[in-house]
């Protein structure tokens, strides 16, 4: 299965990294190809600028890849810090560019007021691993991206693993909560049958 990972932390080192790095391998391991990208260090622009809001298409080189490798991968998984109680606005810039009408729903027929948008993802299975430094809160994060992006697109083979507490978790509790992350990874994305898995990346591995 091909599986698209996404990465989107500005700090080059940082506990993020560790997770993508750990998703990139049980992933490639279990025998699946993954798509990595690591949106600060590609200089992704997740600004939806006005003429591309009315073409309802992008031009962008970064997006339209994403867009095509979207298309023809089985799965999802994002990596990120929670802020605010939602992911990095860079991200929500991806979502808003890549997860665009034609690709992730069809929009509503305008002239069909009762017809609703039809989600188009529905055979991808998604997992999100974020990390907040506060403790447990009342999912709003999870609501976001259960409710708001991945029902919305059709995703029901989804989850949404949150490390509380972060900054005061010494290096035994991280890495318990990475065997934690690599077993939801591999929950969602068992391994095919006889299958060597691959990585390409667009950045180097960290």
């Amino acid at each position: 299965m091909r599986i698209l990972l996404i990465l989107c932390h500005p700090q080059v080192g940082s506990f993020n990294h560790a997770v993508a790095e750990r998703a990139r391998e049980t992933l490639a391991a279990a025998g699946h190809q993954v798509l990595f990208h690591d949106l600060y260090q590609e200089g992704f622009d997740p600004v939806l600028t006005a003429p591309e809001f009315r073409r309802g298409v992008s031009f962008d080189e970064q997006v339209v890849a994403q867009v095509k490798e979207l298309e023809l991968c089985g799965g999802l998984v994002f990596v990120h810090p929670e802020w605010w109680g939602q992911p990095p606005a860079l991200l929500k810039g991806w979502v808003d560019r890549v997860l665009r009408p034609g690709v992730a729903y069809e929009p509503a027929d305008q002239e069909l007021p009762e017809r609703e948008p039809a989600p188009l993802l529905g055979d991808r299975a998604a997992l999100v691993l974020a990390t907040r430094d506060a403790g447990a809160r009342s999912g709003l994060l999870e609501r976001v991206w259960m409710e708001g992006v991945f029902a919305f697109c059709g995703i029901r083979n989804a989850a949404c693993l949150v490390l509380h507490d972060l900054r005061r978790l010494g290096p035994a509790e991280r890495q318990e909560w990475l065997a934690q992350a690599e077993r939801a990874l591999l929950g969602l994305f068992p391994p095919p049958q006889g299958a060597a898995g691959a990585v390409e990346a667009s950045s180097p591995a960290r």
